[in-house]
């Protein structure tokens, strides 16, 4: 609007002139001055503009994927077992080691388990070694003197059967007083042989089963004290990895437990930015390829990252696959939750005709630039490649060092007249 008021102004003090002039010259030359006025008049409606030359450049085709940064890696802490809470160590922002205690339980009935534990192994030990060490001498003594009596009870046993066999051969002994001496010979018999065992057994120990059997309890007996002793050390809540504490779900005095986490950890020394990508896109990415990645609330900071991650198929609710950048953040700027849009250079060509892609406007239907030659502006279709950094391929439609308006095309229409004010070369 400004610019029709200046050149409104202009006209004016020309015509006042032409018409000064007119009154004080001679007819002669009165008709030069008006084709003078003319030809200033005719400067003035010259639109002008500025313009830059097609020319040959480096392009690069990128991709812009949009996603939201999450925790490299992210823990709800649940306590292993369950119990009374005795002291809260971790604060919402302070930064843990991996190892390092958040919450501590109460450990009184733990150590008593622990205790416990303890006096079943010394038991199951205790009867283990006895059976390994086997009889002590007065029991082998005893057992020895048992068998010399049953030896001189089975002698004596064994002359009165002789004796009686003959009277009981010559029907001098009755049959029944017969009988009474055979089976004292056979009960004397058969305690010699069972105090000969019995000293045997003595001598030689516990059966390898019994043996078996009491090891077996004291490795239930060492696992028993190991598990109470876990559970007491259980007791101490640690941070599992290193990292930032995000929640703390407890006070002193709470019973934990249950399944619910205490404290919930994440690890923000690196991030991921989570994409979802069309199939489009997601054939043009690779796991290893460089991204620049802008925050959306910083748009001018800018993080370099890779490609960490491409799913094989599609979400089956959005058809869109889901693609991971993994981001370093030393100074834990990129906070989980932020959102940052992924620039991914997916092709780059080189001596490509390329313009300013504010030059470019649609005309009938297809885009189309003002080339200037003579000053005059001509309307020039075009079909376009790639864009790039405000750039924009020219695949037809112009050559090297065509000059296209790219300010003030707004005011011109084909074969326009147009006044250069402005000539820009490409970097």
């Amino acid at each position: 609007m400004k610019r029709w008021i200046v050149v409104g102004v202009i006209v004016i003090i020309l015509v006042a002139a032409v018409g000064v002039l007119m009154t004080k010259r001679e007819p002669a030359s009165e008709q030069g001055s008006i084709q003078a006025v003319e030809e200033a008049v005719r400067e003035v409606r010259r639109q002008a503009v500025s313009v830059e030359p097609a020319t040959y450049q480096t392009m690069q085709e990128r991709l812009a994927l949009h996603g939201i940064i999450s925790p490299w890696a992210e823990v709800n802490i649940v306590p292993k077992v369950p119990g009374r809470v005795a002291k809260v160590l971790a604060k919402v922002g302070q930064e843990v080691a991996a190892g390092d205690i958040l919450v501590q339980l109460e450990t009184e009935e733990l150590d008593l388990q622990v205790k416990q534990a303890e006096a079943a192994l010394a038991s199951a030990r205790a009867a283990l070694g006895r059976m390994q060490a086997g009889a002590r001498p007065e029991e082998i003594e005893q057992a020895g003197a048992t068998l010399e009596q049953a030896k001189a009870g089975y002698e004596n046993a064994r002359l009165t059967h002789e004796r009686a066999a003959k009277l009981h051969e010559a029907g001098v002994m009755a049959g029944k007083d017969w009988d009474a001496i055979k089976a004292q010979y056979e009960v004397a018999k058969a305690q010699k042989l069972a105090a000969e065992k019995t000293l045997e057994l003595v001598k030689k120990g516990a059966r390898d089963e019994d043996l078996d059997t009491a090891k077996a309890g004291v490795a239930q007996a060492e696992a028993a004290l190991a598990l109470a002793r876990l559970s007491r050390e259980h007791a101490a809540i640690k941070a599992p990895i290193a990292g930032v504490v995000n929640q703390v779900n407890v006070q002193v005095g709470d019973m934990a437990g249950g399944g619910l986490p205490v404290v919930n950890i994440v690890d923000i020394s690196r991030v991921k930015l989570n994409l979802q990508v069309s199939e489009r896109e997601v054939i043009r990415l690779s796991q290893g390829q460089e991204v620049t990645v802008a925050l959306d609330v910083q748009p001018d900071v800018l993080v370099q990252g890779q490609v960490s991650s491409i799913a094989p198929a599609a979400d089956s609710r959005t058809g869109l696959f889901a693609a991971t950048v993994d981001l370093t953040n030393p100074e834990g700027n990129l906070k989980p939750g932020m959102y940052g849009t992924a620039h991914v250079v997916v092709k780059e060509t080189t001596d490509v005709l390329s313009i300013p892609e504010r030059a470019v406007f649609t005309a009938e239907g297809r885009p189309a630039v003002y080339v200037v030659r003579d000053e005059v502006a001509y309307t020039a279709p075009v079909e376009l490649g790639i864009k790039s950094d405000g750039f924009v391929e020219v695949r037809s439609g112009l050559k090297v060092g065509d000059e296209v308006i790219v300010r003030g095309r707004e005011f011109v229409t084909d074969k326009a007249p147009v006044r250069v004010v402005e000539r820009g070369i490409m970097q």
